[in-house]
């Protein structure tokens, strides 16, 4: 194939890329930054006293209950991605990714309503429901361990299936398979506990309904009221929408954070202890990820699967049978699409946004190679989507840059920080193994970086690039911190309408808009999954 004359500009190809993550991710990290160096007394203001200290403690101890669980629960699970065979093991690859993107304000509100329509039965063996109390405590952490137990159920999966299958089989006929496994999979294992700590770390949908107080809640009431969370200042108070303005934005926003302060250096150390422990079992090529064919004697108990069929049933099945038990209005989903038409479209309009913008930048680093790109978007996904909004909010809320922010760009914007990681992953994979080879005969050829991308690369790849598109447009239907924060929102989307009503035990237009966004988030999510599951697989003699 005869290619066209490289660009003079080797960098070119990497510009939409480049420009789309400077503007996302720049502007709020400079933010911090600045915040952190021209104003010192954060820092001691981030020092724990009394309140503050609890509040972390509280935090810690919740969000690592909830991820032991999750860990705990993934661990059959891990068997069956890692070492099962058929259609079973095939489908939970794509179903367990796909209830993972559901949004868990729909988690935390099925299951209250399951709790609600079931109270009698848990009041006959001492389990009241008090809000803030140790059993609502509980329903928290349960909550999202049942939503994030995919998370470690899929890293050490794929770390399983990295090991090698002959090592495995010396130790099972030696009677040490377990003991050997769990040595090769400690790293994963405690790896993806902590991933799953510092996801529950920033939530505060699950927590708010409720009032218990810890950081994720407390730095959303500091930033809008300027005051933590009291009698006179509850958690419960419903106060979406109100920290756009005011000419104490400023000190409000440094508050938050100097709360934020403390879990954002625990949550930069685990994330770095992680990675570390990640990298060598996961490894960077997507493609290799199988060391090659077990022999059946190392393949899933047959009980491994049972349980995580039915695990997933379960979590998936009881918050939305309990949803739907809960309605008392018809079933209607034509008639919920007028009810809430103009919050959906808004939604749709953004996330369709945010997925073009994800595709654009996916597209743009795998035609040129930009490691830092991946750095600095996995450093904003870190910061969480609430300091990231907060500093979005900072940064774009003035009178010369009204045209972003009283716009859709501002929440593409704020999306792209959170998510852009999962589009240069995307990239980043046809930069490894067999796709090098690719490279280097296209380059033997004359062809540039963008040629090779366009005739070469492009064409077989495009499944795992849209995937990360999709990803990033699934997650932006159903991204609560970030969004709640967001005010004015032109057009408006759904989720602060939900948070409004999330407070309300037994609510219909609630129960349905969570119904929807549950069904709606699907489609993004499974075709994704499938994707992925349909990526171009290159031949064992084309890996090395």
């Amino acid at each position: 194939m005869r290619f066209p004359s490289p660009t003079r500009c080797p960098l070119l190809p990497a510009v939409p890329a480049i420009a789309l993550i400077a503007v996302a991710c720049a502007p709020p990290l400079i933010w911090i930054l600045i915040a952190l160096i021209a104003h010192p007394s954060l820092w001691a203001d981030a020092l724990p006293n009394a309140f503050r200290a609890g509040l972390l403690f509280r935090t810690i101890l919740y969000n690592g209950l909830a991820a032991i669980l999750a860990t705990a629960l993934a661990l059959p699970a891990a068997l069956v991605l890692g070492r099962g065979r058929g259609w079973i093991a095939r489908t939970l690859w794509i179903l367990l990714p796909a209830t993972l993107l559901m949004p868990s304000l729909a988690y935390a509100y099925g299951w209250s309503q399951f709790i609600r329509l079931n109270r009698d039965h848990f009041s006959a063996v001492g389990l009241d429901f008090i809000p803030a109390g140790p059993a609502d405590i509980a329903r928290c952490v349960w909550t999202l361990a049942a939503w994030l137990w995919p998370i470690p159920a899929m890293l050490i999966g794929l770390s399983l299936r990295r090991l090698d299958p002959s090592i495995q089989l010396q130790a099972h006929l030696d009677g040490v398979l377990w003991r050997i496994t769990l040595r090769r999979l400690a790293g994963p294992l405690v790896a993806s506990t902590a991933l799953v700590f510092l996801l529950a770390g920033q939530e505060f949908s699950v927590y708010e309904p409720t009032g218990i107080s810890v950081v994720a809640t407390e730095v959303r009431m500091v930033f809008e009221t300027g005051a933590f969370s009291s009698l006179a200042n509850p958690i419960t108070g419903a106060v979406t929408g109100t920290a756009a303005a005011g000419p104490d934005q400023a000190a409000r926003a440094a508050a938050a954070l100097a709360i934020a302060l403390p879990l954002l250096i625990i949550t930069i150390l685990l994330s770095l202890g992680a990675f570390w422990l990640l990298s060598p079992s996961t490894g960077a090529d997507f493609d290799e990820l199988h060391a090659g064919d077990w022999p059946r004697a190392l393949d899933a108990p047959r009980w491994t699967t049972a349980w995580t069929v039915l695990l997933w049933l379960v979590i998936v099945g009881v918050p939305v049978a309990s949803l739907i038990v809960a309605m008392r209005s018809r079933f209607d989903p034509l008639d919920w699409y007028d009810q809430f038409g103009d919050a959906l479209d808004g939604t749709f309009l953004v996330a369709a946004l945010a997925v073009a913008a994800a595709a654009i930048i996916a597209l743009s680093a795998s035609a040129r190679r930009t490691p830092g790109l991946l750095a600095a978007a996995a450093i904003c996904f870190l910061v969480g989507g609430q300091l990231l909004a907060i500093a979005v909010i900072r940064t774009f809320n003035r009178p010369g840059l009204f045209a972003v922010y009283d716009s859709a760009a501002i929440t593409v914007l704020v999306y792209i920080g959170c998510f852009a990681w999962l589009p240069l992953v995307a990239a980043r994979l046809t930069w490894a193994g067999p796709w090098r080879r690719l490279r280097d005969m296209a380059a033997l050829d004359g062809a540039g970086p963008l040629a090779a991308a366009r005739h070469v690369i492009w064409p077989l790849a495009w499944p795992t690039l849209l995937a990360g598109a999709l990803l990033v447009g699934a997650l932006s239907l159903t991204e609560v911190p970030a969004t709640v924060l967001l005010s004015p929102q032109n057009p408006q989307v759904l989720t602060p309408m939900l948070m409004s009503w999330v407070h309300m035990a037994r609510y219909d237009p609630m129960i349905q808009a969570v119904l929807l966004m549950m069904a709606m988030v699907l489609l993004p999510a499974l075709l994704a999954m499938i994707l992925l599951s349909r990526r171009r697989r290159f031949p064992p003699h084309d890996r090395h």
